[in-house]
């Protein structure tokens, strides 16, 4: 035990240490890994040639051959964001990666703490490329399936709370989760390793299964178009119960906010995830409006103020 606890901290500290940069993803701050170690073992790079978020706010991960040497791709939220629905956009075709390679979306801790969400044939072409897991990997802690898809975009997502985790991979993109007949797979996790919430950070990672080249010997590249996270833990906040309305809500342009009588001139406020604020201004009468095409994909919070009156709503930003 003591020994499995050294090699966990040890881990943590070398992962924190290997955080050179950081990047802006979906209003979150991440850190974006550099060195080499686990999985697979692999090299990271943290080179704006192997991870950057492009004109659009979607973001780049690739696995690239520098000389000699493979480098992979690995970010990491600065924040805990606890129980809650986690989703993710991805628009590559996961099935069409060589099958040495692994997308990696999951909360981390520990290797005993941990909730996945991978694509990878594992090395074996007649492999499914679907895997939700709950660590560690034993008998009811694993389900498998293949996604068949018709084009690259894929939205999937997971629910944690204390008693289960729900999965679910869907066809396509869309701001709320489309219709029945576009459900890949779901799956409820009952079993005794729901992780509890403590000081876990969300990943996404792309790289070499056992850190072996590709079969194709070729690049390769993620590209994940949004990411969903509960409200941060930084943010403490709950939303009030008022009559300010904010539409459209997903916004992907203009954010429109009808307040009401009791807040009509308020200073009105948005915070991103991360509970930084990003733009401010007062409304006019009743009404205030923000053009919000230039932020990206995200959960994000107004609120506002008036003679001590506050209120805080969340809303959605999509693509």
């Amino acid at each position: 035990m003591k020994k499995l606890s050294f090699l966990i901290l040890t881990y943590l500290a070398f992962t924190m240490l290997q955080a050179q940069t950081t990047i802006q993803f979906a209003g979150i701050t991440w850190n974006v890994r550099t060195g080499s170690g686990g999985p697979g073992p692999n090299n990271w790079s943290n080179s704006t040639d192997n991870v950057w978020v492009d004109g659009e706010g979607q973001l780049h991960l690739k696995i690239r051959k520098v000389g000699n040497t493979w480098y992979c791709s690995e970010i990491f939220a600065q924040h805990s964001f606890g129980y809650g629905e986690y989703r993710f956009y991805v628009a590559n075709n996961v099935e069409t990666y060589d099958p040495e390679i692994v997308v990696g979306l999951f909360n981390y801790e520990t290797d005993l703490r941990e909730i996945d969400i991978e694509f990878s044939k594992w090395g074996n072409p007649a492999n499914v490329s679907g895997w939700y897991t709950i660590q560690p990997v034993v008998a009811g802690n694993q389900h498998s399936f293949a996604l068949n898809l018709s084009g690259d975009y894929s939205t999937h997502k997971y629910i944690w709370n204390s008693s289960n985790i729900f999965f679910q991979s869907y066809h396509g993109h869309s701001a709320a989760l489309p219709s029945p007949d576009k459900l890949i797979s779901e799956w409820t996790y009952t079993g005794n390793n729901i992780p509890p919430v403590g000081n876990e950070r969300l990943h996404i990672n792309f790289w070499l299964m056992g850190g072996h080249a590709p079969v194709n010997q070729q690049d390769a590249e993620l590209v994940i178009k949004a990411v969903f996270v509960p409200s941060a833990s930084s943010i403490q906040v709950q939303e009030s119960k008022n009559e300010l309305q904010i539409f459209p809500n997903p916004v992907s342009d203009k954010l429109h906010v009808q307040l009401p009588d009791n807040l009509s001139g308020s200073m009105v406020s948005i915070y991103n995830s991360n509970g930084q604020k990003i733009v401010e201004q007062a409304a006019i009468k009743d009404k205030a409006e923000f053009d919000f095409g230039k932020h990206p994909a995200g959960i994000y919070y107004l609120k506002t103020i008036n003679n001590q009156l506050v209120g805080v709503n969340k809303f959605i930003k999509i693509f």
